[in-house]
């Protein structure tokens, strides 16, 4: 399957390559052998690309009077034909065939003839195309056949735009039945639904702007958020989770999600639901949401934090300088390099962090208690560091071990391999950085920030 798709989009280049390279001549060429095959809609094709490249080349001009011309005459034969068999709308499509390629032709300043007689013979036949199936669109808008009538009424505007009212009855076939679904939507209670039918209407369309206004409010869910509990060692994670949910919310492209300012709801609970017992209930969120009117109530906790940190170690290496020594041969009287290996040290570096994130969230009804999502949110991340540095160009250090740097010893191993200099180059190469535990939890906080709001964009009660 794989072979073939890879096959098929190098044919695809292939030819693309081929016609992008055409010229003007070429192309022509192409044009006069369709025509003398009698293919003269392909060959006028052609003869247009060519003149897309040259305005004024004269072969295709000529190319594309002959081959249009003998083109349009036979789209007028077709109309002639299907008119004389009762075949009113075959004729009718036939001369706008016609037409169209006359249109296009005359953009390169090329007249192609189309008779009168065939003009006033196609007008005659719209006009009565166009009366009859008009009063075949109203008896089936009275039926209520929308799609049949939507269907007639848009072949009307494209023959005759501003026939009647049709624009107004086209609006009412194609507007309506989506009306009265958005309608029945609405009896049943399924908002979102409502709102996005009423969406797909003109405002202007008979109570479109207000039913799809009144969807809206009532399918709205305004969340609020309690303060976040926190049962780790790790101080500040459960406010910065909160903070980047509400941020993630606001910015969310969901009409019916709207989100509760933090402090008020802060206030109230400190104010109304502390006040007599100075300690938070099990159904704080609910009735925080109930005197502030917000449909649910977001609780989040930190339920695990850990974090691991090797900090960058440095080890010494034993390597492999390479050079070139220019030398002259007596023998041949010419100069040649020869490829010497000196001894010397470089240094890598290791080191890694990693930190793992559990968090818990709860959307809560404020009408009911009921919770409408829960979440137990599991994060791991690590970052690794490996590289080499050096004070020579890394590009000429070859690895391998020796034993003495002083002298040679049968111990001594370079490794010239291409893989292994390849190997070596690319730990030189190597980021030299190493995301501390902050970025990275930071980086999990933004992730699982995230996913309770993607969460909650895609929860809809009409679902559940």
């Amino acid at each position: 399957m794989k072979s073939s798709i890879i096959k098929a989009i190098a044919l695809l280049f292939a030819i693309f390559s081929l016609t992008s390279c055409d010229t003007p001549k070429s192309l022509t060429k192409k044009g006069d052998k369709f025509s003398e095959k009698s293919l003269y809609a392909d060959a006028c094709q052609f003869y247009m690309q060519a003149l897309n490249q040259k305005r004024d080349f004269i072969e295709a001009k000529e190319g594309l009077r002959a081959s249009g011309q003998k083109q349009v005459n036979i789209y007028l034969d077709n109309f002639f034909k299907s008119k004389n068999f009762g075949e009113e709308r075959k004729a009718i499509y036939h001369y706008r065939d016609a037409s169209s390629l006359q249109s296009k032709i005359a953009t390169y300043s090329i007249q192609i003839d189309i008779p009168q007689t065939y003009t006033s013979d196609y007008n005659t036949l719209v006009d009565n195309y166009v009366v009859a199936n008009y009063d075949k669109a109203i008896d089936l808008l009275e039926e209520e056949k929308f799609a049949e009538s939507e269907k007639l009424l848009k072949e009307i505007t494209l023959l005759k735009p501003n026939f009647k009212d049709v624009e107004s009855m086209k609006n009412v076939a194609t507007f309506e039945p989506i009306y009265r679904s958005a309608n029945e939507f609405l009896e049943v209670e399924k908002f979102r639904s409502a709102y996005y039918e009423f969406d797909k209407i003109p405002a202007s369309y008979k109570e479109c702007e207000s039913r799809k206004a009144l969807a809206l409010e009532a399918g709205l869910l305004s969340i609020g958020t309690m303060e976040f509990k926190n049962s780790t060692r790790q101080r500040g994670g459960e406010a910065a989770i909160s903070a980047l949910i509400t941020e993630e919310l606001i910015q969310l492209d969901n009409p019916f999600i709207k989100i509760v300012d933090r402090q008020q709801v802060q206030a109230l609970i400190d104010e109304q639901l502390l006040g007599m017992s100075g300690q938070v209930s099990e159904n704080t969120s609910a009735q925080a949401g109930a005197l502030i009117g917000a449909k649910a109530m977001l609780n989040g906790k930190l339920v695990s934090y850990s974090k691991q940190e090797q900090a960058i170690q440095k080890s010494s290496k034993k390597g492999w300088l390479e050079r070139k020594i220019r030398k002259y041969n007596d023998e041949t009287e010419k100069y040649y390099y020869e490829t010497v290996y000196d001894k010397i040290r470089y240094d890598e570096y290791y080191g890694s962090t990693s930190v793992q994130v559990g968090f818990q969230f709860q959307l809560l009804s404020s009408e009911s208690g009921e919770i409408l999502l829960s979440k137990l949110i599991n994060i791991n991340r690590n970052d690794e560091l490996h590289f080499a540095e050096s004070n020579y160009d890394y590009r000429n250090i070859v690895p391998g071990s020796w034993r003495w740097e002083n002298k040679k010893s049968p111990n001594d191993v370079i490794k010239d391999s291409f893989s292994d200099k390849r190997a070596l180059k690319q730990l030189f190469r190597n980021k030299k950085t190493l995301m501390s535990i902050s970025e990275l939890s930071n980086s999990i906080y933004t992730d699982i920030a995230k996913d309770v709001s993607n969460k909650i964009n895609n929860y809809n009660p009409e679902n559940e």
